[in-house]
């Protein structure tokens, strides 16, 4: 469920902030700071953080930063903004599922 609420997030959160001025670095930290605190809610437990959960949360940061970063560039009318939106939304919900097995690999 945090997973779908994530992406859903993301992909809304640049769709409806299109046509301004973007701080990519600031934003996707806001991003990250927020589904961290939305994740800690919805399981109802503090994280058990380690190597792995810090090294996943960067990740998940770098994967955000790049798309917003990216989304000026690309994004030259509202169908592409659209388009886009969703394409960021759907990877980022695969690349959560699939973060442990990633961290998991990295770090062997």
């Amino acid at each position: 469920m945090v997973n779908i609420f994530g992406s859903l997030i993301l992909a809304l959160w640049l769709f409806l902030t299109m046509n301004r001025k973007r701080q990519s670095f600031f934003e996707a930290s806001m991003f990250i700071i927020i589904m961290m605190g939305v994740n800690c809610i919805m399981q109802h437990a503090w994280p058990d953080v380690n190597n792995a959960w810090l090294l996943g949360w960067i990740a998940q940061w770098i994967y955000v930063f790049i798309a917003i970063w990216l989304f000026d560039i690309v994004c030259l009318s509202s169908l592409s903004a659209a388009i886009y939106s969703i394409i960021v939304g759907v990877v980022y919900y695969y690349l959560q599922l699939n973060m442990p097995t990633l961290v998991e690999r990295w770090l062997n």
